[in-house]
């Protein structure tokens, strides 16, 4: 009897050590997870950041665009303006009928242009050494 006592308690000992084991196996796997959870939540931040500066990024640009558009289309009519102008007249004729007349308001129009050119190439200049590389 004696004997099967101390068998019983050898085979108790004996789960218990296995299950023990396994505890602690299971644990160890806990703390995996839970640390992949944890890089898991990191990555997440991450790329919601990320979306959150493209959705700026594309915000900006699409004002920038539509900014663009309406210069565009104030050029446009500008120069519509312009050449409803030559349409209009005949320069030919009129410079015939009054050179000086012509002669004075070609070389105003040519300085201002000229001028306009210049303060463009400045401001453009000036943009391109202002953005970051």
């Amino acid at each position: 009897m004696n004997q099967f006592f101390i068998a019983i308690i050898l085979v108790l000992g004996a789960i218990s050590f296995w299950m023990y084991q396994q505890n602690q196996v299971l644990e160890a796997n806990n703390l995996v997870l839970k640390g992949n959870a944890i890089q898991l939540e990191s990555a997440i931040e991450q790329q919601k950041a990320a979306i959150e500066a493209m959705k700026e990024s594309f915000e900006r640009q699409g004002k920038a665009l539509n900014n663009m558009q309406q210069a565009n289309a104030a050029i446009e009519a500008e120069k519509d303006r312009y050449l409803d102008i030559f349409r209009r007249h005949n320069l030919d004729k009129l410079a015939l009928a009054k050179p000086g007349l012509i002669e004075n308001r070609i070389n105003s129009g040519t300085a201002k242009v000229f001028e306009d050119l210049e303060n463009d190439s400045k401001n453009i200049s000036t943009i391109n050494n202002n953005q970051p590389n």
